[in-house]
C-alpha cells in the first residue's frame, strides 16, 4: 500500500517546517505551501489524500482553498487549523466539506490522531463507494415526506452524511429522529460498519456508564466477566445517543473526553482504549435551556452541536399526511382497507402530539376497531381536547400539578398502560414517566 500523501498549508514558516518534519517521521509523504495560491498549483499537479490548511492565509483564506480543493479533488479530506476567535468560521468550513478542525495552539499528538481519523474515513469511502450509490434513495429507510421544511432537513442529511463530525438531531418525540440517524449512517461510507443505538433514558444511571464504555470483571457487584461496551461495538461505524438530555452530568464529562480524543476506559479498568466512531445524538429537549439551567455541560453541547438537524413536527407538515397514511395502511397487507372522508378530516384536524409514531399507532387502532374495510373517525378514539380548532372545553379550574396528573393518567389509559407508548405520546422518557407514576400514586 502506498504512503498517505498530505498537503500542509500555513503562512507561519517555522510552524510549517516543524509540522512537516513531524509528519514525515510518522511515515507520511508531505508537500507544503505558505500561500493558498501555491497550494492550488500543487493540487492541480498531484493527488492528495489529506489537506491540512490554516484558516488564515494571505489573499485567499483556508475556506476558499478548501472549496477550490474540493472542486479539483472531491475525495481529499481537509482539516482546518483555526486560531482563537475563528471557531465559528471553522464550523462553517465543515459545512462546506472540511473533515474536522483543530484549534491553535494545537497538540501535535491530537493533530496526528485527527489525521488518522481522516485517513480511515477516506479508506471507508473508497471501500463503500459503489454501495453508497445503491443505497442513496431515501425511501430505502421509509423517510416519507415532500413538504418544503421536511425536504430541507432531508437534503442537509444527505450533504453531511459522509462527514465524521458529530451531529445533533432535535425534534419532538415521534418525529423520526432515529430514522434520520440511520440515514446518516447508511448514506455514508460507514454503511457496512455497525449502527449502535444507546438510549440514555432507558437505563439506570449506575448502569449507563458500563453499558456505554463496558466494564472489567469485579468492577462492581454482578460484574462476573469483562464486558465490551456499546462504544466498542460501534467501532468504525455510528454510535447513536438517543435521549441525550437524560444523560447524567458525571457521564457527560467522560463522553466529552471520548469525543475529543477517541479514548476511554472501561469501568474498573486502568487501560486506555482508543477507537474511531461517528457520534450522532438526538433529543426532544431544549438543550440550550438545559445548558442554561445547569443540567447539561456547555462544552459537550457545543462539541455535539457542530451540525444540527431539526425534524419538523407532523402538525407543521400536514401536507405529508396522505402519503404517510398510505404507507401505514400499506403495511397491513389489506388492499381493500381505506379511510372514510370523516376519518381523514379528523386526522387533518388533529395536532399529533406524538407525531408520526402516534399516527402509526392510530392507524393500527383504526384497523383493529374498524368494521369491515372502512376506517371511520370514531375508530381512532381521538382525544378531542387535542384536536386543532376544537371548541374550548368548559372544565373546573385546577392546579397545574393536578392537570399534569390527569393528563398522564389519560395517556396511560389510552395506551392500555403500555408505559413505553404512553411516554412517547407524552414526550418524556420512560424513566421520567415511572417517576411521575410514583409521584402521583397512579395505579392500573
Amino acid at each position: 500500500m502506498s504512503a498517505t500523501r498530505l498537503l500542509v498549508v500555513d503562512d507561519e514558516q517555522d510552524l510549517l517546517e516543524l509540522l512537516v518534519r513531524r509528519l514525515k517521521r510518522k511515515g507520511f509523504e508531505v508537500d507544503s505551501a505558505g500561500t493558498a495560491e501555491d497550494a492550488l498549483e500543487l493540487v492541480k499537479k498531484n493527488d492528495y489524500d489529506i489537506g491540512v490548511y490554516d484558516i488564515r492565509l494571505p489573499n485567499m483564506d483556508g475556506i476558499e482553498l478548501l472549496k477550490e480543493t474540493k472542486k479539483l479533488q472531491p475525495d481529499t479530506e481537509v482539516l482546518i487549523l483555526t486560531g482563537h476567535g475563528t471557531i465559528d468560521t471553522a464550523i462553517e468550513a465543515m459545512k462546506v466539506g472540511a473533515f474536522d478542525y483543530i484549534a491553535k495552539p494545537y497538540n501535535l499528538s491530537e493533530l496526528e490522531l485527527t489525521i488518522a481519523k481522516a485517513v480511515e474515513n477516506k479508506r471507508l469511502k473508497e471501500k463503500n463507494d459503489s454501495m453508497k450509490k445503491i443505497i442513496a434513495q431515501h425511501n430505502e429507510f421509509n423517510i416519507i415526506g415532500d413538504s418544503a421544511n421536511f425536504k430541507e432537513v432531508l437534503e442537509m442529511t444527505r450533504r453531511i452524511a459522509d462527514s465524521a463530525v458529530p451531529v445533533l438531531i432535535e425534534g419532538e418525540s415521534g418525529t423520526g429522529k432515529e430514522l434520520f440517524a440511520k440515514a446518516l449512517h447508511y448514506w455514508s461510507s460507514r454503511s457496512e460498519e455497525p449502527f449502535v443505538p444507546v438510549n440514555s433514558g432507558a437505563l439506570p444511571e449506575h448502569l449507563l456508564e458500563s453499558e456505554l464504555f463496558g466494564h472489567t470483571r469485579g468492577a462492581f457487584t454482578g460484574a462476573s466477566q469483562d464486558k465490551k461496551g456499546l462504544v466498542e461495538a460501534a467501532k468504525g461505524g455510528t454510535l447513536f445517543l438517543d435521549e441525550l438530555g437524560e444523560m447524567p452530568l458525571a457521564l457527560q464529562v467522560k463522553l466529552l473526553r471520548f469525543l475529543e480524543t477517541g479514548e476511554f476506559r472501561r469501568v474498573g479498568d486502568v487501560r486506555e482504549r482508543h477507537i474511531t466512531v461517528r457520534v450522532v445524538a438526538a433529543t426532544n429537549r431544549d438543550m440550550e435551556k438545559e445548558v442554561a439551567e445547569g443540567r447539561f455541560r456547555e462544552d459537550l453541547y457545543y462539541r455535539l452541536n457542530v451540525v444540527k438537524l431539526t425534524i419538523p413536527p407532523l402538525r407543521k407538515r400536514k401536507g405529508d399526511l396522505p402519503a404517510l397514511i398510505d404507507y401505514f395502511i400499506g403495511k397491513t397487507k389489506d388492499p381493500l382497507l381505506r379511510l372514510s372522508s370523516d376519518a381523514l378530516a379528523a386526522l387533518e384536524k388533529y395536532d399529533f402530539p406524538g407525531n408520526v409514531r402516534e399516527l402509526s399507532h392510530l392507524i393500527e387502532r383504526g384497523v383493529l376497531l374498524s368494521r369491515g374495510n372502512l376506517i371511520e373517525a370514531e375508530d381512532f378514539l381521538l382525544p378531542h381536547v387535542k384536536i386543532s380548532h376544537a371548541a374550548p372545553v368548559q372544565t373546573q379550574l385546577c392546579s397545574l400539578e393536578e392537570l399534569e396528573k390527569i393528563h398522564i393518567e389519560n395517556a396511560l389509559r389510552q395506551m392500555n398502560w403500555n408505559k413505553t407508548k404512553a411516554a412517547e405520546v407524552l414526550g418524556i422518557s420512560v424513566r421520567n414517566l415511572y417517576r411521575k407514576i410514583d409521584q402521583y400514586e397512579l395505579k392500573e
